[in-house]
């Protein structure tokens, strides 16, 4: 199929059309890609700071309870003591373990795992330890016993809390970090579409001077042609630069070019013959 001037142009905008849709496509979608993974990031961070200050909540409810508990189960009985303080401590326990898992879970980073699992582990002694001590205070045994097994729950109490500490710090910097991602997102969003629209532009500008030299350079040499015969210099070579409109322009330049020869020596001929013939006469 011969590739036409029409055919040319057609290829040549299409060509700029199609680029300038995948530029602005490329674009839309790296956008799209950044907000999802900012979004992502600040979800992730934001929640585990909630998860971490709930946890840090309930851990306090239920060590008030469970004191509350020690406090007035001499005075109300095992059974009401339970009913009335424990049972809301284990709630309040089995909130921690479902909200440290979540965490554990949904962490960012091994750092920040780590954090949430010794909390974990924290609470496991926790649990125990509040065993013995209900154990203690409900069965009557020696005071010196039972004293050693609140001191045991109060000590197992306040590692927990600090642990609670440790993942409310941890999910704070989640949720610092997230703000530092969101940062660093957006500053790549503006380069990635800085970026693209350069490169895009560059691509356009070069396929547009490509065909403006497919088109311009042969136009040009056949209007250098066309002036030199109007001048006379007939020595000068037609070039065909292409396989379109503007070659078969070119050949028929040529062709002219040719014929214009032809006619100059059949002209020159005459104009010598006729010399001659006037040389004779004298």
């Amino acid at each position: 199929m011969k590739l036409t001037i029409r055919r040319k142009l057609i290829s040549g905008y299409s060509g700029l059309l199609i680029l300038m849709a995948a530029v602005a496509g490329i674009g839309a979608y790296s956008q799209v890609a950044l907000q999802r993974e900012a979004h992502e990031a600040t979800t992730i961070g934001d929640k585990l700071n909630s998860i971490a200050i709930e946890i840090q909540v309930h851990n306090l409810e239920a060590q008030r309870r469970v004191k509350s508990y020690l406090s007035e189960v001499g005075h109300l009985g095992p059974e009401k003591a339970r009913s009335l303080y424990l049972e809301e401590a284990g709630f309040e326990i089995h909130e921690i373990e479902s909200l440290n898992a979540k965490a554990i879970s949904i962490a960012p980073d091994a750092e920040k795992r780590a954090k949430f699992s010794k909390l974990n582990d924290g609470l496991a002694a926790y649990k125990q330890a509040l065993d013995e001590a209900v154990k203690g205070a409900e069965t009557g045994v020696a005071p010196e016993f039972q004293d050693k097994s609140v001191s045991n729950y109060e000590a197992a109490a306040d590692a927990l809390h600090d642990d609670a500490e440790d993942g409310e710090v941890a999910g704070r910097d989640a949720s610092e970090a997230s703000e530092a991602d969101i940062a660093r997102t957006s500053k790549r969003a503006k380069s990635l579409s800085m970026g693209i629209s350069i490169a895009g532009l560059i691509l356009g500008i070069g396929m547009s001077v490509m065909l403006l030299r497919a088109i311009l350079r042969p136009v040009d040499h056949l209007t250098e042609v066309a002036e030199s015969v109007s001048m006379g210099n007939l020595a000068i070579a037609v070039k065909r630069y292409s396989d379109d409109e503007i070659g078969d322009l070119s050949d028929s330049f040529a062709r002219m070019l040719t014929a214009v020869k032809y006619f100059r020596m059949e002209a020159e001929l005459v104009q010598a013959e006729a010399l001659a013939a006037q040389g004779e006469k004298r």
